[in-house]
């Protein structure tokens, strides 16, 4: 298959969690893969239906604002919002 993205995807397949907005806890994701704009990301919960969201790589002592940008079930690609929107 031909790869027509602008950006090369880094296979990670690491487990994160994510945090709504007014919606108590955090939830598990796996991040599929990843650049420096986005990510895809994988959840077992219906969490990844919000449409913002912070994701962390390592128990949120570092978070990452996210916006949903297509999703297919479970599975979401993000946009990183670098400063808050």
């Amino acid at each position: 298959m031909f790869e027509r993205r602008a950006l090369e995807r880094i296979a990670i397949n690491q487990p994160a969690l994510l945090s709504v907005d007014g919606i108590r806890g955090c939830y598990p994701c796996l991040v599929v893969n990843c650049h420096r704009d986005g990510a895809m990301l994988h959840s077992p919960t219906h969490h990844t239906a919000a449409f913002k969201f912070a994701l962390s790589l390592d128990g949120f002592k570092t978070t990452e604002r996210c916006r949903v940008v297509w999703r297919n079930g479970n599975t979401c690609g993000v946009k990183f919002l670098s400063p808050p929107e």
